[in-house]
């Protein structure tokens, strides 16, 4: 679906607190990537960064960051789980978050508990459309 020049794919999950997309990969492992919208406001990303695969993480980890020119954001998750695997290509060529946010996952983790349900598209789609409004595109 496409929300004042944005993109976001129906078949995703969404934090629209942190702008990031979740995609259910099944057996409780999932895979997160930044929106478009998020990658927008946060201009040319030049760095990530992420924790190690096998690592522990919690609501109080930052399970990876991202910087940009203006911009320097910490990544925490609502979950208990384990890093299993790490996007080296977008690690080590960041501006692919900018050029196509859905195809550029950045890390994925297995899930032992949710402490927050991620949300449908339909449940944040007025979120991200006053937020489209906001930055005016």
């Amino acid at each position: 679906m496409e929300i004042k020049g944005f993109v976001f794919p129906d078949d995703l999950l969404y934090d629209e607190e942190k702008y990031i997309w979740i995609k259910d990969e099944g057996e409780d492992i999932i895979s997160v990537g930044i929106t478009d919208i998020g990658q927008y406001m946060a201009g040319k990303i030049f760095q990530v960064e992420v924790k190690q695969k096998g690592e522990e993480v919690n609501p109080k980890t930052t399970i990876f960051t991202l910087e940009s020119a203006k911009w320097v954001g910490k990544f925490r998750l609502p979950i208990n789980g384990e890093i299993l695997d790490i996007n080296d290509t977008v690690v080590k060529n960041p501006d692919l978050l900018n050029e196509n946010p859905y195809s550029s996952w950045i890390v994925k983790l297995k899930v032992t508990e949710f402490q927050k349900r991620f949300k449908r598209l339909e449940e944040v789609k007025e979120f991200f459309e006053k937020e489209a409004d906001r930055i005016k595109r």
